[in-house]
């Protein structure tokens, strides 16, 4: 795992204030290097990760559709940590690598009308580029506390890019899996 590429050390569970140990207990997020590397401001890790918990269970979206939204987010801004991550999660929520494919070609049109509201609307929240018609299309599908989850969440995950981007955070696992994953 290429530690070094990193702007700044990825720190350890064992490096945190004791009160923050407990962050890396969780599942396997302290071994991923975006919390390795915001754990340089412990209490802002922890908010990120409760802000976070909370935007993936903002509104209806299912687990499938929250997916297609963070990968048309990594998409849009080519954000490659974001876009490995989510791959697998995506996949494990019901996304095909044919429809991996079509996002990553930022071709939505086989998509149901709610999902294509949904892609298309995250896309355009990570461009800053929301239009009416773009934010009318996403709240005909959903309601109003879905689409103002979908806008959080999707601006949460372009956050989580630059945050990457500038720290030049190392893919966790080696190798991309690349925009057109196998």
């Amino acid at each position: 795992m290429p530690r070094d590429d990193a702007r700044i050390p990825l720190l350890t569970r064992e490096e945190l204030p004791d009160d923050y140990q407990y962050l890396f207990d969780e599942e396997v997020l302290g071994e991923l290097h975006l919390f390795q590397s915001i754990a340089h401001v412990p209490r802002a890790m922890r908010a990120y990760m409760r802000y976070g918990t909370a935007l993936w269970n903002a509104g209806d979206l299912s687990a499938r559709e929250r997916e297609l939204a963070i990968l048309a987010v990594a998409r849009t801004v080519r954000a490659r940590y974001e876009w490995h991550q989510h791959v697998e999660l995506g996949r494990d929520a019901g996304i095909t690598t044919d429809e991996l494919e079509a996002i990553a070609r930022d071709d939505d049109c086989s998509f149901p009308e709610r999902e294509q509201a949904i892609v298309r609307y995250a896309s355009a929240v990570a461009a800053g580029a929301v239009t009416d018609p773009l934010f009318e299309a996403a709240a005909a599908v959903t309601d109003t506390e879905t689409v103002v989850g979908l806008t959080m969440l999707a601006s949460y995950y372009l956050m989580t890019a630059r945050v990457l981007d500038a720290l030049s955070v190392p893919i966790d696992g080696g190798e991309f899996v690349g925009w057109i994953p196998e």
